[in-house]
This record gives C-alpha cells, structure tokens and sequence, in this order.
C-alpha cells in the first residue's frame, strides 16, 4: 500500500487544489486496500534446507598409530544438542584421503578390490576454471575398475553444488568432500580462523551444502558453538573428525544436530548403536536435502537412535580398537597353554595319558568360540583375555572330558556355542563383533554378523557335535533329517538378512548340510539323491533372497547381486569376487598353507581307515568328517576369501581327527564310553 501522506509529499503546492487530491489518494487508498483483501494471501515459500559438514581437526596427543578418540569424544559429548556416534573411515586398509573420497561417493571397496590399490596423492589447486582437485582424471580411471560403481564427487553433483570454508590461506585435502563429480568445487573461502563462522553463513547463502574445516583449539570449539547457536531449524550440522594421518584403522567420532532423537546415531548399514560408516553420509545429506538419492550410493540412512552414551561409544570404540591386535597374542596363547597341557598329561600319564592329551586338546579347541564370545561379554584387559583364552579353554576342555567320556566330548563346547552365536545374531551381533573371533567392524567390511573364521569353524563345529550326540545310531533317514533340520536352523542365522546376512555362509552350511545328509542315507547313493545334494546350496540361495525380500532385510546379497542393474553388473561382481579370492590365494605364505591343508585333508582320506576306525560303528561321525569338508570346500570356491575358509574348516577338521584317535579304549582294551557292548574295532568307517 501507498503512504498517503508521502505521497502527498511529492505533489507540487502551487496551481493545485491540495484538498482534491488527498481526496482523490484517499479513494484510490481505500480500492488498494480492497483489491488486497479480496486477492488470495500468497503463500509464505517454504524454508530452505541446508547442509553443514564440519570437521572437527582433533586434538590432543595421540597415541602410537591412532588418534585421541577420548578427546574429541569429549568435545561433541559437552554439546547436547548433536546425536553422537562413531564413523567407520575405511572398508579394509585404512588411508585418510580415500576415507574423503568414500563420504563423496556413497560406496566403497577395500583397495584390493581396485586394480590400483593406491590412492592418487591429491589436492585441491587454483586452475583456469577455479578451485579443482588434482590428479581427479587418475581418481576417475581407479574408480571405473571397481567391482561396483563408484563415483567420487557425487555427494556435491546430486546436491547441486557445494561450497569449502577454510580456516586458513589454502583449502586442505579434506574439500575433496566439497568438489563435484568433475572434480571442481564451486565456491572456496579462506580467511582468518575468527572469520570461519560467518563466511559458512555467506557459503551457505549461495550453496545448499557447505564444507568446512574447523579451527585448532579453543578458536575451533568456540567456531562450533557459534554453529551450533546459530544453526536455523532446517539446517542439518554434521560434525566429524577429520581423517587423521594413521596408519591404522580408524572410527571417527561425529555428531549430527537436526536428527530427531539427539542419543546414538546408527544405520542399516551397520545396525550397530552408536556406529555408521563414511557412505552413509551421502545419502543422509541428500534426503535431507530433498534430493534423490543415486544408485550408485550404497550407504543408508542416518538416524538417532537410544540414549547419548558417551561411555559406551568410548567402550566400543576401545573393544575394536583392542580385537586385532589381540588375536595372534591369543592363539599363540592359547597353543601354549594346549602344549603345555599335552606335555603334562604325557609325562603323568605315560600311553593313556598322550591318549587323554589328544582329547583334551582337541576339545579345548572346540570351546574356543564360546571363550572368545564370554571374553568379548566380558571385555577385559588384554592379559585377562589371554589368560582367558588359553587357560579357559583347557580348563572347559578338562571339565568336558571328564564329565562326558569319549567320544561325547564335542557335545558340549557344540551345544554352548552354537546356540549362543544363534542367539547374538538374533540379537544384533553385539558381542560377536566384539570377539576375537569375530568380522572387526574397525575394517569397515562387515559390522554384523559373522566372519570367515566363523563362518569356516560353526558348521564343523555343529556337525562334530551332532555325531556326538548320535552314539551308534545307525543311518537312518530319520538321522540324516535330523542333521539337515540342525543345519537348516543354522544357515538361515548365518544367511538371513536381518541377523548374519552371510551369503558364503549359507553356501557353505548348504554344501555340508547336504553331503552329510547323503552319508547317512540308509539305501545307496543315487544319482538322484547326488543331483539333489548339489542343488541344496543353489535352493538356500534361492531361499536366502525369497526370506531377505519378504523381511526388507536389505543384505548385500540382495542389493549386489537381486538388485543388480543388469547381466553385466552381476557378471563384473561375481568376477570380482573370484579376483579376490585368487588375490587371497596369492598372499604371503597362504599358498603354502593352502597345500598343506588339501594335502593333509587327502592323507585324511587315503588312511581313513586306519585313522577313524574308533568311530567305524557310529555312522555320524562319518557323516560329520565329510560334512565339514564339502561344506569347506565349497566355501572356499564361492567366497572372496577363497582359501581361508578351507584352511579354517581342514584345522578344526584335524582336531577333530585327534580327538578321535585319543579314544581311551585302544589302551585298557575296556569301553571308553558308558555304552555297554562298546568294543574297539568293528568295521571299516563308512567315511
């Protein structure tokens, strides 16, 4: 509306009637004024949605290989306002610039799953055009001979551009998280640390997303409490340490502000409160933003979830950092305390005692997977868990031989294992990833479920277990049902989507599963019965996806392999997966073990009948061996981890054969079992 009174202002006085006009501007005053009233109110735009990425440069002295993660936890944890977690930087070998390079693609894949495992050494530079990142022609090349799409700067191309706040005279290596897919940033800010504040402002008035790297000290604290304060309602704040210099895996600490919730950030990439990875930034900050999120973005949401537990997220972070390095101390302590054991059970015991000595050991191999999940409950320090682990075992293993004489040994560590790893994964894998045992998120490859030691060692562990159980029950379709059923229940843990989403582990169980079941057929083996033995992995695949679709569980096996683009894509994944495995095959002396394996597992064979005579009349132990054989062989030829998992299943295969022939019977000549009419030799094994 027009001010009648300013207008009258302008309005010459001589040569008019000053009372006609007021009166004419008074009329044409009161038809504006109508013409708003009946015209429909224009709606108010909406507020716009912005991004800010800060990250936290650390501080503190770090320790040898890593970072002070306690310090920064600190710093975000002072302020209520960001929903806190953990950010796995890397999946395998740990380098800090293609941590930046994994938030700015939305995937990722361990360097030994590029053609050229090393990252191009670049930086951002001043060029013709602006502010570009150098050597981006050489990042694109790498990234092409991935397995999966991978396109580095898609964060800023699907955001429509982004903007890079520096806090000093030159950008860092870090705005690589700001350039495009073209490698170029939009905008760069440099300027003096007081600044940093105020010019994300002027950032984010050009660009929906701005990165900025925050100040060293008190001046960064004080930077992220203005943030903080000044962050508008529709502005999304992630605050993450930035990857720091290591050579070392690393967890980030991060915060986010504008998450509903304010406790533990998490994902469905991880499922682990208080834990995400890199690519799951890209895909938060564009649902934020409104915009679709790419394909070729494999990350999941970020949300908050629970409580904000600052001395959990430190505890966890302090587990995974301590299970790698931990694991080679613990075998080396748990077969010391195996030799020591074998050594004096010997010299007590003369002949009966090296007997007792084979039995012991074996199954204090047994218990070690449900040791290392009791230690992993437990968390204890890392004398504690070698104690535990090498005097635990031998002590179970003691306790078990006396109270279940042989061969009913295995029953035990079988029956507390195996339910108790079910039971986790059902539960989120909390304390499986925890174990020595277990996948190590710290690596970034897998954050639930199992790994390959695990995947190798449950399904024999099962099956010797299952024998046990069996006494001289003869085959029996019965028998063999009841072995399919038990395996049945465990490859649908190890494989289903929601709890261990482990698609070599279904292949694995399903070939074992099926062998045994044919050992123990009463009739002779058909050809039939062997066609329908080698479909049962190919039919647990087929129902791993039907189950995995039906419950969203949104495994890797159906977002590579069900949710495949085309024949190609499922063609270069699968091609992968085998130059993986043969890369494994290839690495330090894992050629040589390999050999040893296949040809102690062919000695196995060709003495078969000297070797496992003490179980000739109990039908389920051949059963058992042969299980975990096939099933180790087939998950050597379907896993990218290719010979590991045959070298895992020959050794628990091996002490399973010691066990055997530490039957007690071969020196008193008298039963070894309370089963009466027990005799030593009966017929050849049916292995």
């Amino acid at each position: 509306m027009i001010d009648i009174r300013v207008a009258l202002q302008h309005f010459p006085a001589a040569g008019f009637v000053h009372g006609g006009y007021a009166a004419l501007l008074a009329l044409w005053s009161i038809c504006g004024g109508l013409f708003a009233f009946a015209a429909p109110a224009q709606a108010q735009p909406p507020e716009r949605r912005t991004v800010v990425i800060a990250l936290h440069p650390g501080g503190g002295v770090p320790g040898p290989g890593r970072v002070n993660v306690e310090t920064v936890f600190e710093r975000l944890a002072s302020r209520p306002p960001l929903a806190i977690g953990l950010m796995g930087a890397t999946q395998g070998a740990y380098d800090r610039r293609q941590a930046m390079l994994d938030m700015s693609a939305g995937n990722r894949v361990s360097p030994s799953g590029y053609e050229r495992p090393e990252v191009p050494r670049y930086k951002p530079r001043l060029g013709p055009r602006g502010w570009e990142i150098s050597r981006w022609d050489s990042i694109r090349r790498r990234a092409l001979d991935a397995p999966t799409e991978i396109r580095p700067g898609l964060l800023a191309s699907a955001a429509g551009g982004a903007g890079y706040v520096a806090p000093g005279s030159r950008p860092s290596f870090d705005a690589v998280l700001a350039a495009n897919a073209a490698g170029r940033i939009d905008d760069v800010s440099t300027g003096t640390p007081e600044s940093t504040v105020d010019r994300v402002a002027r950032m984010l008035e050009l660009h929906r997303m701005a990165v900025v790297l925050l100040p060293r000290g008190k001046r960064g604290d004080a930077a992220l409490d203005a943030l903080l304060r000044e962050r508008a309602a529709e502005q999304l704040l992630v605050v993450i340490r930035r990857p720091p210099r290591s050579d070392s895996a690393q967890m980030l600490p991060m915060g986010i502000a504008g998450l509903p919730g304010g406790g533990r950030l998490t994902s469905r990439t991880t499922r682990q409160l208080g834990l995400v990875a890199a690519t799951d930034l890209a895909p938060t900050v564009l649902q934020w933003l409104g915009e679709p999120v790419p394909d070729a973005v494999t990350g999941r949401l970020i949300v908050s979830r629970g409580k904000r537990d600052v001395a959990a997220l430190e505890a966890m972070e302090a587990r995974l950092r301590a299970v790698y390095p931990r694991r080679f101390p613990a075998l080396f302590a748990v077969f010391g305390a195996l030799a020591a054991t074998a050594a004096a059970l010997s010299i007590a015991g003369g002949r009966a005692g090296r007997r007792r000595a084979l039995r012991v050991c074996a199954l204090a191999v047994f218990w070690i997977p449900f040791v290392s999940l009791v230690a992993a409950a437990l968390a204890p320090s890392r004398s504690d868990e070698l104690a535990l682990m090498g005097g635990g075992t031998v002590i179970l293993a003691l306790i078990t031989d006396l109270l279940l004489p042989w061969p009913r040994g295995p029953l035990a560590p079988a029956l507390f294992a195996v339910p108790a790893y079910i039971v986790d994964l059902g539960m989120g894998s909390d304390l499986i990833v925890r174990s020595l045992l277990g996948p190590n998120p710290r690596f970034g490859s897998r954050f639930y479920g199992i790994g390959n030691e695990l995947e190798a060692t449950l399904p024999v562990l099962l099956l010797i277990g299952l024998a046990a159980l069996a006494g001289r029950a003869p085959k029996s379709r019965a028998l063999a049902a009841s072995f399919g059923l038990a395996m049945l229940a465990l490859g649908a843990a190890i494989g289903a989507g929601r709890l261990g989403a482990d698609v070599g582990g279904v292949i694995t169980v399903g070939a074992g599963a099926a062998a045994a079941v044919l050992v123990l057929l009463p009739r002779r083996v058909t050809a039939r019965a062997v066609v329908l033995a080698l479909s049962v992995p190919v039919l647990a695949l087929a129902a791993l996806a039907a189950v995995d679709l039906a419950t969203s569980g949104d495994a890797h096996f159906t977002n590579t392999v069900l949710r495949a683009e085309d024949g190609d894509a499922l063609a270069r994944t699968l091609a992968r997966r085998y130059e993986l495995a043969w890369q494994s095959l290839n690495r330090g002396i894992m050629p040589l073990i390999t050999l040893l394996a296949i040809g102690l597992a062919f000695l196995a064979w060709r003495r078969r009948h000297t070797l496992y005579a003490p179980v000739a009349d109990r039908p389920a132990w051949g059963a058992a061996l042969v299980g975990g054989l096939a099933g180790s062989l087939a998950g050597a030829l379907t896993n990218d981890s290719g010979p590991v998992l045959l070298v895992i299943g020959v050794f628990v295969l091996l002490w399973a054969t010691a066990y055997i022939c530490g039957d007690p019977r071969a020196v008193s000549g008298a039963p070894g079992d309370a089963e009466p009419g027990a005799r030593v030799v009966v017929t050849e094994p049916t292995i």
